[in-house]
């Protein structure tokens, strides 16, 4: 997936180019809006980098593709009629294989979520502007109508942006919830 965002003005034509939206079979759960300080509907917004995202992945599945590896390897060597300096020397190696093939696929699986830093200030550097921003997780296919939803709605800006649109829920919300 990748986002379109539009920058808007105000909230008549956030609302316009969500319903707009909404109204072509895209599901509300797809689309981020971000409101400035200021708004009744204000939160505090912290969008999601694309390297936190990929570490959290590598590790998750650094670890999964590590047990993977290692379970099936470690009752094979123990078969064995090795010596068990041998075993050892073996379980350790695959262990090692497994990590680095499971962080490998994690760090893929993960590269196009969050935005890069950069394109993530700029956004947040909108919404303390008084700007609402509108992130859309489209189908490649259909960037170039999502865009125009947004332009037709009054968007002042709108553009294809690589990576999701996710916004990180502070811990102090999180503990509320």
């Amino acid at each position: 997936m990748s986002s379109v965002v539009g920058i808007f003005e105000d909230e008549r034509g956030v609302s316009a180019a969500r319903e707009l939206l909404i109204g072509s079979g895209y599901p509300d759960s797809g689309l981020a809006l971000l409101r400035p300080p200021g708004d009744r509907d204000y939160r505090r917004t912290i969008l999601r980098h694309r390297g936190e995202v990929m570490l959290r992945a590598a590790v998750r599945w650094g670890i999964i593709g590590a047990l993977m590896v290692e379970i099936p390897s470690l009752i094979i060597v123990l078969m064995l009629p090795v010596d068990i300096n041998v075993k050892v020397f073996m379980g350790a190696t695959m262990w090692k294989f497994g990590a680095g093939f499971g962080s490998w696929i994690g760090a893929i699986a993960a590269g196009e979520r969050g935005l890069d830093e950069e394109i993530a200030d700029e956004y947040e550097s909108r919404l303390e502007h008084g700007f609402y921003v509108l992130g859309a997780d489209v189908r490649r296919r259909d960037r170039p109508f999502a865009r125009g939803a947004m332009l037709e709605s009054g968007a002042i800006e709108a553009r294809d942006v690589v990576g999701t649109f996710e916004v990180k829920v502070p811990k102090r919300e999180r503990a509320h919830s």
